[in-house]
C-alpha cells in the first residue's frame, strides 16, 4: 500500500513551530479530503490543520502537547483506501475548552451544551468533571494515591503553553534591548465620556482613532527602529494593536490603516478582533503588522499602567480606568470623569521632550469637544 507523508506545512507570518493541542482524528480512521486533522497553536493563534486528502490515517507522528517544526512529518495516510463520511458532528466548543476537557478527562461527546447554539463552555466542563469526582467517591484511586496527594499539595504545575512561552520570550527581550522611557498624563474624559455615549461606543475606540491622527503629525510615535538596517522607519499606515486578554494569554491583533476608518468602523473591528480573540479564532495575519499599540489597563480596574514595548514597535498607550476625580478647572475644583493614560516609548527613537509633545497633544484633542467633533464618526 501507498503511504503518503503530510508535513505541518508553512503557516506563515515567519512561524517556525506549532505545538499540537489536539488531535481529532486517530489512527485508523478514515478521512474526507479539508477534514480537521488537529487543532495546532501557535505563537500566534489556534488554527485547524485540514486533511490535504481522503484516505486512512495510519500514522500521527506527534503526541498531543508535542511542539513540531514546520516541513517535520505530521500525519501518514493510507491513500489507496476509499474514505468514508466522518462519524457524527463534533460538539461543539472552542479549543480552550477543548483543551480543558482533556486535562480533566471529561468527554465532550456526553456533554449537552448550555452555550448558545448548544456550545460546550467551560462551566459545563467543569461542572461535569466536578460530578465525575463525587462519582468516583473516595478510595477509588490506584496504588500510590497518597504519595500522588502529598505530592500535588505542595504546588500546583501548569504547563508552559506555546503563546506563554513566546510571550515571556519577546518581553524578556524588549526589556533586554530596547530603553524603554513611560509618562503619565491625567485626561479630563469628559469630553471624551459625551461623545462616546452620542456613538454608542466605548472610550477606547475614540481614543485609537485620536491617537492614529496624532500619529500622522508625530510620525516618530508610528515608527520603528531597525539597527540591523541603519535606519529609522515611519510607517505610513496606523496599523493599532489592542491587547486583548483571552484564556490562552494576552494577544494582540490588529486594527488595520486607522486613519482610514470612522470611530464606529474602529469600534466594530475591535469587537470583531476581540471575539475571535476569545474564541481562539485568530489567524496569524489578524496579528501582524502592528506599528503601535494600545492596551486598556481600565478595563480590569486599574487606574493605571507601566506598559512593555511590543518588539518594532516604538510606542504602547495605556488606557487607565475613567472615574470621578477632584479636578482644578479654572481654578475651581470640580469632579469629573478622569483617567490616567500612560505612554512608553522607545527611546532610541523619541527624545522624552518629542515624546511629550506628541503625548501633550493626543490629551488636547480627547480633552477638547470641538476636536473630537472633528473625528471622523
Amino acid at each position: 500500500m501507498a503511504e503518503r507523508v503530510f508535513a505541518l506545512p508553512d503557516l506563515g507570518e515567519g512561524l517556525e513551530e506549532a505545538e499540537v493541542s489536539a488531535w481529532l482524528v486517530a489512527e485508523g480512521d478514515e478521512v474526507a479530503l479539508n477534514q480537521p486533522l488537529a487543532e495546532v497553536e501557535t505563537a500566534k493563534a489556534v488554527v485547524e490543520i485540514p486533511s490535504p486528502v481522503a484516505g486512512r490515517v495510519v500514522r500521527l507522528h506527534a503526541k498531543a502537547g508535542a511542539t513540531v517544526k514546520v516541513g517535520d512529518p505530521l500525519v501518514s495516510f493510507d491513500v489507496e483506501e476509499r474514505a468514508v463520511p466522518a462519524s457524527g458532528p463534533r460538539p461543539a466548543a472552542t479549543p480552550a475548552v477543548r483543551k480543558l476537557a482533556r486535562d480533566l478527562g471529561v468527554d465532550l461527546s456526553n456533554l449537552r451544551g448550555s452555550g448558545p447554539d448548544g456550545r460546550i463552555t467551560r462551566e459545563d466542563v467543569e461542572r461535569a468533571a466536578g460530578s465525575h469526582e463525587r462519582a468516583a467517591g473516595p478510595g477509588t484511586a490506584g496504588p500510590g494515591r497518597t504519595e500522588r496527594a502529598a505530592e500535588r499539595a505542595a504546588y500546583d504545575a501548569l504547563p508552559i503553553s506555546t503563546v506563554r512561552r513566546t510571550i515571556a520570550e519577546n518581553l524578556m527581550r524588549v526589556v533586554r534591548e530596547v530603553p524603554q522611557v513611560t509618562t503619565f498624563r491625567t485626561l479630563d474624559c469628559s469630553a471624551l465620556d459625551a461623545l462616546r455615549r452620542e456613538l454608542g461606543v466605548s472610550p477606547l475606540p475614540v481614543v485609537v482613532r485620536a491617537l492614529a491622527d496624532v500619529c500622522a503629525e508625530h510620525r516618530l510615535l508610528n515608527a520603528s527602529y531597525v539597527p540591523e538596517a541603519g535606519e529609522i522607519r515611519l510607517h505610513r499606515a496606523v496599523n493599532v494593536g489592542i491587547a486583548t486578554d483571552t484564556e490562552r494569554g494576552l494577544v494582540v491583533p490588529v486594527v488595520r490603516d486607522v486613519g482610514a476608518l470612522g470611530i464606529r468602523e474602529v469600534a466594530a473591528e475591535i469587537s470583531r478582533l476581540a471575539a475571535l480573540a476569545r474564541e481562539a479564532r485568530l489567524a496569524p495575519a489578524d496579528m501582524a503588522g502592528g506599528t503601535i499599540t494600545v492596551t486598556n489597563t481600565g478595563s480590569y480596574g486599574s487606574e493605571f499602567g507601566t506598559p512593555l514595548l511590543t518588539p518594532g514597535q516604538g510606542a504602547t498607550l495605556a488606557l487607565g480606568v475613567i472615574e470621578p476625580r477632584a479636578l482644578v478647572i479654572d481654578g475651581i475644583v470640580a469632579a469629573r470623569p478622569a483617567c490616567t493614560l500612560s505612554l512608553t516609548f522607545d527611546h532610541r527613537l523619541l527624545d522624552g521632550a518629542a515624546a511629550g509633545r506628541a503625548f501633550g497633544e493626543l490629551v488636547a484633542v480627547l480633552q477638547s469637544a470641538e476636536r473630537l467633533a472633528r473625528l471622523p464618526r
